[in-house]
């Protein structure tokens, strides 16, 4: 009996756990890498604006980032015309509705041998709804309009300052550049 709880136990914490990864690995960034591309010979790179400009300023530290990640990575910034391969950036904000609902159900019915007419309805009370605001970036690089990298993810914006931020998309485009491949040791 003692054995079988702890199967029982253990297949439990088993399968909590398998959810927890799944939670988390939700968050992760999407990355694709064309395997067939030669990294190796992508020399330079440009960072071309956003097409749904928005904000210039945040917009200006996304390319500056992008632009510091890539040149650690071996690669130089240089002008449209001449770059191996050109970097697109597409930034927006996403709001999540992630409060709770409290659903109360009242009705009457039948119980063992005594009849009777069923009513029920349910109500639903908003407790507590919260809107949580994720900040979105797609980075696409692309060389001979083929899509050679591609990367998307977001990240919980905490306060609505520019500050935070600009340090929360840092943050991002380092995490959806880390996989570009390094081309710095040729």
């Amino acid at each position: 009996m003692r054995e079988r709880f702890r199967k029982i136990q253990l297949l439990f914490c088993l399968i909590a756990f398998g959810g927890l990864l799944t939670g988390c690995a939700s968050n992760a960034p999407s990355i694709s890498v064309d395997e067939t591309q030669d990294f190796q010979s992508i020399d330079s790179f440009h960072v071309k604006p956003p097409l749904n400009s928005v904000n210039p300023t945040l917009e200006n530290g996304i390319a500056e980032t992008i632009a510091k990640v890539m040149t650690a990575k071996g690669l130089t910034e240089v002008s449209q015309d001449e770059a191996d391969v050109l970097i697109g950036f597409f930034p927006f904000v996403e709001s999540k509705d992630d409060g709770t609902r409290l659903n109360i159900g009242l009705g009457s019915g039948t119980f063992g041998r005594s009849g009777g007419i069923s009513i029920g309805s349910v109500f639903s009370i908003p407790v507590g709804e919260q809107f949580t605001e994720y900040q979105n970036l797609q980075i696409d690089v692309t060389k001979e309009n083929t899509f050679v990298y591609s990367a998307s993810g977001s990240t919980e914006i905490k306060a609505n300052d520019a500050i935070t931020v600009q340090r929360a998309l840092n943050e991002l485009v380092k995490s959806l550049l880390d996989n570009y491949p390094n081309t710095k040791d040729k």
